[in-house]
């Protein structure tokens, strides 16, 4: 009886719950590494806006990448362009983020439902925030 106690039984339902833990944990690793990306992708594109505001003749063309081939803007319309891009970078940093904050969310509720059946007979192992 007192084995019983310390060693549950496994159900579907919890079998279930575990699987779930364990995608989740994986989309939110995959997340934060796109996150990483997306970031540095972010920072990249505030530094061409950067580049862009300090040329000092409005006259000149400026050379911007697309693809593999480069086109001659008007600095207006290239700063037009970084603009657009910065804020598209930035509601995907941001949906990004908010997505591994439902992940992480959702993951507490399973850890902790397993936790309270199994106690330390059940590792979740999640990988510590940087």
């Amino acid at each position: 009886e007192n084995f019983a106690m310390s060693n549950p039984e496994v159900t579907a339902a919890d079998q279930k719950d575990i699987n779930a833990f364990s995608k989740l944990n994986s989309q939110y690793h995959e997340l934060k590494d796109e996150l990483t990306t997306q970031k540095e992708d972010l920072v990249n594109l505030q530094d061409a806006q950067n580049e862009v505001m300090m040329c000092m003749d409005d006259t000149e063309p400026i050379k911007m990448a697309v693809g593999e081939v480069y086109c001659e803007q008007t600095q207006d319309d290239a700063m037009e362009m970084l603009n657009a891009k910065v804020e598209e970078a930035e509601a995907e940093v941001s949906s990004k983020e908010q997505a591994m904050r439902d992940i992480k969310s959702e993951m507490a509720s399973l850890k902790g439902r397993l936790t309270a059946k199994f106690g330390k007979s059940i590792n979740l192992e999640e990988e510590a925030d940087d």
